[in-house]
């Protein structure tokens, strides 16, 4: 469906022909029980079909139930992750902008599509099936149904009702788009975000981090707890962590060797981090993913 490449950019594989992709997403497949920080080029939209959920970006979380929905724009980074104990279920739907802009040059690309990319409001916006997001709660939802049933003349059905959404999340707006605010804070952050997945393998330090983003240790903290709601080593752990199940699965090195690869300082403290995430030592993992290929 789609693969995440070192920058954490999630790419789809989609039909150039009708750029767009429905997938269901369950938290508890994931190996970490969570979907990772990542970002894409395409918008994207998604309803949650049962359990609770947070989504996390640009510093901010929103909880999600069952009947709520969430836009998240071109290239913004955001990750997922269940609430409770039952986990969480929902579909998403994923758009390749050209999509909205009927021709390069048009008035709906110039007027009703560019200059909402980095409109500030438009960023992020959570809706729900109740009180005055009805209407856009239940477009959304048909224009899922649309695209999974696949009837005859399912993309025109779905393109008409892919551009009723847009227009109903441009009504939101109450005025014309601001002009975008100083996005520095955000690709010092994405700076940040990059180093650590170039790096995660070494015994990285503060110090490391801030010299090469070329911010001092506090600026540099603020910045990633700012953008990721977090801090930046409990990030570097997760992906240190996410690294170490490809290797699990993929390979045939052992424990102690894909602890030194992953950037851990001793393998008892890998198990240790490992089996409070996933729930079971690296090695029982390895067996039981060995076992799911059979």
């Amino acid at each position: 469906m789609f693969f995440v490449d070192a920058n954490q950019k999630a790419n789809f594989a989609m039909s150039y022909a009708f750029p767009l992709i429905v997938h269901e997403t369950c938290l508890k497949d994931k190996p970490l029980g969570f979907n990772a920080w990542h970002w894409h080029e395409e918008l994207q939209f998604s309803i949650v079909l049962e359990g609770e959920m947070v989504m996390t970006l640009q510093g901010c979380n929103y909880t999600l139930r069952p009947r709520d929905g969430i836009f998240i724009n071109s290239n913004i980074e955001h990750m997922s992750r269940p609430t409770t104990p039952e986990s969480a279920r929902y579909l998403t739907l994923n758009v390749q902008p050209s999509l909205l802009t009927l021709f390069h040059g048009s008035v709906v690309e110039q007027k009703y599509f560019l200059p909402y990319l980095k409109d500030p409001q438009m960023q992020v916006v959570t809706f729900s099936a109740d009180g005055e997001d009805e209407l856009l709660f239940a477009q959304v939802s048909e224009l899922f149904r649309v695209l999974q049933d696949g009837d005859f003349g399912y993309e025109l059905e779905a393109y008409s009702r892919l551009l009723a959404v847009w227009h109903l999340l441009l009504l939101r707006r109450s005025e014309a788009p601001l002009v975008p605010p100083q996005l520095n804070e955000r690709y010092e952050a994405r700076a940040i975000l990059s180093f650590l997945h170039e790096h995660y393998g070494e015994q990285l330090t503060l110090d490391d981090i801030a010299e090469e983003i070329h911010v001092s240790k506090s600026e540099c903290c603020r910045l990633f707890q700012s953008s990721y709601g977090c801090s930046i080593f409990t990030y570097l752990t997760d992906y240190r962590l996410q690294k170490s199940v490809l290797l699990l699965t993929d390979s045939l090195l052992s424990v102690l060797d894909i602890s030194d690869m992953c950037g851990f300082n001793s393998t008892s403290y890998f198990i240790k981090r490992f089996r409070e995430k996933v729930g079971m030592t690296p090695l029982q993992y390895r067996k039981k993913a060995a076992q799911s290929k059979h």
